[in-house]
């Protein structure tokens, strides 16, 4: 049985008439079996006007089946045509195009991941270095400040210990002109703070005293440096030294 798609143009009493020109008509006698279209497979819903069948030949309204098929039909009635508009079919790939697109997506890709890779990397190593070098700092920092301190510390102890003796050396000679004035004089009773502060008017409780009376001679400093505060010290010792070696009362 042969198929044919045409346009039901009129129905009349169990027949139908298709319009041939403008000055023709043909009566046909159809045949109606409850037929169903399939597309692909599968049923299609059913038509508003039923298929038929006519002289051996299967009628089908042929905008239902454009429509099955994503086509559009209308009805040029001037022209007696029927006119039938398909859908645009999908433009065609080009494969070198598409190869081209890719390898586009693909370095873009590998650039950044190369950029992120990179820096988290530097990330990494600039903290894993800075870790290391301020370890390694502390330890540096740390001998070479004990280095320094050891220095100052003997530069400071020298400083103290010279002036120490240049204070002891003048002890000596005050105390014994200390014993021997108050020897002449046949003073007895004194210890030798009191022979300091009458002789010499030097207050053995006030260092300025000290510092005042050599500063010219030894460059010593009101505010006490090492070699000051040494000579200091020297100074007292060697005098109760010698006063107490000298002094007859």
């Amino acid at each position: 049985m042969r198929l044919a798609a045409l346009v039901l143009v009129a129905l009349v009493l169990g027949t139908y008439s298709v319009a041939q020109g403008a000055s023709a008509a043909k009566t046909l006698k159809a045949v109606y079996r409850n037929i169903t279209v399939v597309v692909n497979d599968k049923a299609a819903p059913a038509a508003e006007e039923e298929p038929f069948i006519v002289d051996g030949r299967v009628y089908v309204p042929l905008r239902y089946v454009a429509q099955l098929v994503g086509a559009q039909v209308n009805w040029d009635g001037v022209n007696n045509r029927v006119l039938i508009a398909t859908a645009p079919a999908a433009p065609k790939s080009d494969p070198a195009k598409e190869q081209a697109k890719w390898q586009e997506g693909y370095n873009a890709g590998l650039v950044q991941g190369q950029l992120m890779a990179s820096k988290s990397a530097y990330d990494e190593g600039y903290e894993d270095g800075y870790d290391e070098g301020y370890e390694k700092g502390k330890d540096e920092g740390y001998d070479e400040g004990y280095e320094e301190g050891k220095d100052d510390a003997r530069s400071s102890r020298d400083d103290e210990e010279e002036g120490y003796d240049d204070g002891y050396d003048e002890g000596l000679d005050y105390g014994e002109e200390a014993a021997d004035y108050y020897n002449d004089r046949g003073e007895e009773g004194l210890d030798w703070e009191e022979a300091l502060e009458g002789r010499f008017n030097i207050d053995p409780n006030d260092e300025d005293d000290v510092v005042d009376e050599f500063e010219a001679d030894y460059n010593l400093n009101p505010d006490i440096d090492d070699y000051t505060d040494g000579f200091i010290q020297g100074f007292y010792d060697g005098f109760e030294e010698a006063f107490n070696d000298y002094y007859e009362g």
